[in-house]
């Protein structure tokens, strides 16, 4: 197989992929693990070597637009590529390492472990084609095609052709092609030049490290898992659902530095980010070619809206969200009436019920869960429209819940239809390789997903929602899952699992906005997912950050919430939120007796509380074990509290809908990382290392309360003037950053507002008025 030729060097070449298995034996797997975990072969760090450069062309210039493309070496001098643009000619958006190479391959299999929707891939080398050549650097129209050999490490009869194609879509952006020609090379590589002061952002959600500086970050979308290094029982782990520290609901293979640099690949393919070296970082996809962008702009916030740009950016929620509480409740008619009688004694500001258990409920290994069966349980809500009617006539919006699973109902649950008969019969889920339907377990049971690459099962599921929610009267609602898409599935359009398995939560996200859009219901329904790939953003409405347990663990806990805003704000998803409270309790009085089971504290749930009134979205979950767990509702305090900062999130409305206005217009986050506004402030690089913070917008900053027994807190504020929102008193300095000690006891976390902002004063009146701040 011949590389194209020159004149049609940008055509796309066959993209071969890594052979590879799935298995899902788990707990063998983990109890291996540590023994395996030092053998070469499977070693990460030995998939990618470093290899040399050599060439036979002369050092010259290129400009592709406004992008300078330089090739410097000698036969002397060591060869090295780097591209900048003629704003920043000093700031080199990617740079080699002189003399080693910048292009990489290997032949390598996968070992897929998937189970419960945690996904693990075990890589084994077999070649390594690190040695590269540069034969030519020539422009074909506008594109300009770098091109020569990759040679095995030891033999080098082995030697596979490459070109690597540049060129602008955008004024910002320069788009790059690599295509390895061979029989052998499956994984593609690129790496490129960084340092010990380079830190980098986004990767979608990450939920232990906001900079990934030093780390290896395998981008495939999967269950979060429960703990990802935290304390917790051991059996998760034989079980393989305890994930690790960049296991993420909604990764995406994209980032940006302190120092300006922005990249992001267009593959779907699983690929991984290794910024473990101080002086090199190295990504590699699982195929033959690999497809991205490198991006510059002035800011960060700029490298945001030309990413967004690209990707797809978020609508704005309706109104009617911003008017106070998303109430999550389950238990049925009667419960839902009595707590909505306690909330109104309270004055408590609520936008909309979230009735989860809309389907109905059941009893399995970890709790509560649903009858993944999409169709009102009335006896779990009689009376329904009566009940609706009620909730409209005060304004108040209803919210479900929905996946992409099917189960088979036992005949005694059985109701008006059986859609999982009808997907079956009509062939709309995913199959194994022997035609039957691919089981996918869950808990302690399992559940077939649908099959989206078939055009057919997306018409019909859209009828579903739009009869059976938006027919009820449903006006928003949680698309959970999509992360569980089978590697060995048989997909409709015949996509390999390794491909479509990270485009599967797109998928779903369209699907349902979709079903909205063609209700013609756009401006008043929405919906909010946790799965989520690179062009979610463009798809989805809204996104939250899945099930956290109910701790102070710092990886799967409260201050893992706060990583998982920030760092998705990077890559697009602007409008992120969690669950108040967290989701996953183990309340096992044995397992909580030797520190590994936790439940909900009512200082653990007022601290989220606080927290979550200056984030998108103001909601709350019961979890997986409501009984077990501090409730809003539990007692008189709690109802208390709750109402408090409900009203502080209804009060942010209006400063809240212009900045969804920059959401949906320039990609903007509405939680943001400090380094957006003060990016040259050095404190900030690392901000889960000294103080984890955020800012709503540019006016405000918080400081949110992550340790229990904590009344006090040091608090760094950037280069700014700043008043303190609780007492009034200003902080801060306006040429550098300063730190200050400050007293945070409940209902009063760390929270400033900028020197003369008028959003922030507009919000301390509407607070004075309720007497939530002294007049």
């Amino acid at each position: 197989m011949s590389i194209p030729t020159k004149t049609s060097r940008t055509s796309l070449a066959p993209v071969r992929y890594p052979p590879y298995s799935v298995k899902s034996n788990w707990t063998l797997r983990q109890l291996l693990k540590g023994f395996t975990a030092t053998w070469p072969t499977i070693n990460p760090k030995a998939i990618v070597k470093r290899g040399n450069l050599s060439s036979t062309v002369a050092a010259q210039n290129f400009q592709l637009g406004e992008f300078l493309i330089t090739w410097i070496g000698s036969e002397t001098e060591p060869f090295q590529l780097q591209i900048a643009h003629t704003a920043r000619r000093e700031q080199k958006l990617f740079s080699s390492l002189p003399g080693e190479n910048f292009i990489g391959g290997a032949e390598v299999e996968l070992k897929i472990f998937q189970e419960r929707g945690s996904v693990e891939i075990e890589e084994i080398l077999k070649t390594s084609f690190a040695n590269q050549t540069v034969e030519e650097i020539a422009l074909d129209g506008e594109t300009l095609v770098i091109s020569g050999h990759l040679q095995a490490e030891y033999c080098y009869e082995f030697s596979h052709q490459y070109a690597l194609s540049l060129q602008i879509s955008k004024p910002l952006v320069l788009d790059f092609n690599l295509q390895i020609v061979g029989e052998k090379v499956n994984q593609a590589q690129l790496r490129f030049a960084t340092s010990a002061a380079e830190h980098f952002y986004g990767f979608g959600e990450q939920f232990s490290r906001v900079d990934c500086k030093g780390y290896e970050i395998p981008v495939v979308t999967e269950e979060g898992g429960i703990g990802r290094g935290d304390a917790g029982p051991f059996l998760l782990r034989l079980l393989g659902v305890t994930g690790d520290l960049f296991s993420s609901y909604a990764p995406a293979p994209h980032f940006l530095t302190n120092q300006g640099r922005s990249l992001f690949l267009s593959n779907g393919e699983p690929s991984v980010f290794d910024l473990r070296h101080p002086d090199l970082a190295t990504i590699r996809v699982q195929a033959s070619q690999m497809q991205g962008h490198i991006l510059t702009g002035g800011t960060p916030l700029d490298l945001i809206e030309i990413y967004t740009e690209l990707i797809g950016r978020l609508p704005p929620l309706p109104d009617w969200v911003h008017k106070g509480a998303l109430v999550g409740l389950q238990g049925g008619t009667e419960k839902v009436r009595q707590v909505w009688d306690k909330l109104k004694e309270y004055n408590t500001p609520i936008a909309g019920f979230w009735l989860q258990d809309w389907v109905g409920q059941r009893e399995t290994i970890v709790g509560k869960q649903l009858w993944w069966h999409w169709e009102l349980d009335h006896n779990q809500y009689p009376d329904w429209d009566q009940f609706l009617a009620d909730l409209n006539q005060a304004g108040i919006a209803v919210g479900i819940y929905v996946n992409p699973f099917l189960v088979e109902l036992p005949p005694e649950r059985q109701r008006r239809r059986n859609f999982y008969q009808e997907a079956k019969d009509k062939g709309l889920l995913v199959k194994r390789a022997d035609g039957t339907i691919y089981p996918v377990q869950n808990t302690d049971f399992s559940a077939a997903l649908l099959d989206l690459t078939n055009p057919a099962t997306q018409s019909w599921f859209k009828e579903i929602i739009k009869t059976e929610m938006l027919g009820i009267g449903a006006q928003f609602w949680m698309a959970d899952f999509a992360e569980a898409a089978q590697f060995d599935g048989q997909f409709a359009s015949g996509a390999l699992g390794l491909s479509y398995h990270n485009q599967y939560p797109v998928d779903w996200a369209n699907l349902n906005r979709e079903a909205i859009s063609e209700a013609a219901s756009p401006s008043r329904v929405w919906f909010f997912t946790r799965a989520g790939f690179l062009k979610t953003p463009g798809q989805t409405t809204a996104m939250w950050l899945g099930d956290q347990n109910v701790t102070w663990k710092e990886n799967d806990g409260l201050p893992s919430a706060v990583d998982g805003m920030l760092s998705s704000g990077f890559s697009g998803f602007s409008i992120n939120h969690s669950d108040i409270g967290g989701y996953t309790s183990i309340s096992n009085r044995l397992l909580r007796l030797i520190g590994r089971g936790f439940v909900r504290s009512q200082e653990l749930l007022f601290r989220w509380m606080e927290m979550n009134a200056f984030t998108p979205i103001f909601r709350t979950h019961e979890g997986n074990e409501p009984d077990k767990n501090v409730q809003f509702y539990s007692n008189e305090e709690t109802y208390a509290v709750f109402s408090r900062w409900a009203k502080v999130y209804a009060a942010l409305s209006n400063y809240r809908q212009k900045l969804i206005q920059q959401a949906c217009s320039r990609g903007y986050p509405l939680v943001r990382h400090p380094l957006l506004h003060y990016p040259n402030d050095p404190l900030l690089y690392r901000l889960e290392e000294s103080c984890l913070c955020f800012m709503l917008g540019s006016e405000l900053l918080i400081s949110p309360i992550l340790s229990p027994a904590t009344s006090r807190k040091q608090v760094y504020l950037p280069a700014d003037q700043w008043i303190h929102l609780w007492t009034g008193q200003p902080f801060g300095n306006k040429d550098r950053g300063t730190w200050l000690e400050i007293a945070a006891p409940l209902g009063q976390p760390p929270v400033f507002y900028r020197q003369g902002s008028s959003d922030a004063q507009t919000f301390v009146e509407i607070l004075k008025q309720q007497a939530i701040l002294p007049l």
